[in-house]
This record gives structure tokens, C-alpha cells and sequence, in this order.
């Protein structure tokens, strides 16, 4: 497992406001329902935590496809 895991998901409970059962399948976007507001909220968290820079201009959507696809993207900007 993807050793950023546990903290995307600590970051996706912080914005979702509750914890809720994620798996590194687990889409973002279709399981989980981001709203657009809460994945730039989320996207902020992620670089607070694991101190990285991540450009939304030229983020790829795939990345978000699930948080194993996600926890690669951020380990290749570190």
C-alpha cells in the first residue's frame, strides 16, 4: 500500500466532516462525492499534510479515478 494512504484519507475525513469506509479503490469523485468545493478543500489538505505542491491547471482527472491512482500522483510530486 501507498505509504501517503492513511493520510489522504485522514484528509478526506477532514473534508467530508465524518469518516467514512475507503479502500484504494474507492473513487473520489463517484464514491465519495466531492463536490467541486470540497476537492479544492481537499487538494489544499493534501499539500498541508504531506508538504507538496500540486498544480490544479494541469492535474490530470484520472488521478482522482481512485485514492491509489491519487496516492501515486502526490508520490511523484514530492
Amino acid at each position: 500500500m501507498d505509504p501517503n494512504f492513511s493520510t489522504v484519507v485522514t484528509c478526506l475525513h477532514k473534508v467530508l466532516a465524518r469518516e467514512v469506509p475507503v479502500a484504494p479503490e474507492t473513487s473520489i469523485i463517484s464514491d465519495l462525492g466531492l463536490d467541486s468545493l470540497q476537492m479544492i478543500e481537499f487538494l489544499l489538505t493534501v499539500e498541508d499534510a504531506l508538504q507538496v505542491e500540486l498544480d490544479f491547471e494541469t492535474m490530470d482527472m484520472d488521478c482522482l479515478e481512485s485514492v491509489d491512482a491519487f496516492c501515486r500522483f502526490v508520490s511523484t510530486r514530492g
